[in-house]
């Protein structure tokens, strides 16, 4: 996946538990040079500071996000994934 230029677009990064491997989605904003997360994940239950999560995946837009997901399977967060696909209208 390429990096997005597009500064108004969200960011999503996928950071692995490494005790479980359950993996958690956390949204932030791309930024000129790469992107950043914010420190809990989408689902509210994780966050990404401490030593026992690994960053896997940065940067990916929403539809690469919802594809990432569904290639890895059952490790994602179930509760993460299915805020990939909320709807607000």
């Amino acid at each position: 996946m390429t990096l997005q230029k597009n500064t108004e677009e969200k960011a999503y990064s996928y950071f692995e538990l490494e005790l479980t491997s359950e993996i958690h989605i956390f949204e932030g904003k791309f930024t000129p040079s790469k992107c950043n997360a914010e420190d809990l994940s989408i689902c509210g239950k994780t966050s990404r500071k401490g030593d026992n999560m690994k960053q896997i995946i940065i940067c990916l837009n929403e539809d690469g996000a919802r594809k990432k997901a569904s290639s890895i399977g059952r490790n994602v967060c179930g509760t993460c994934v299915s805020y990939l696909y909320e709807s607000y209208e």
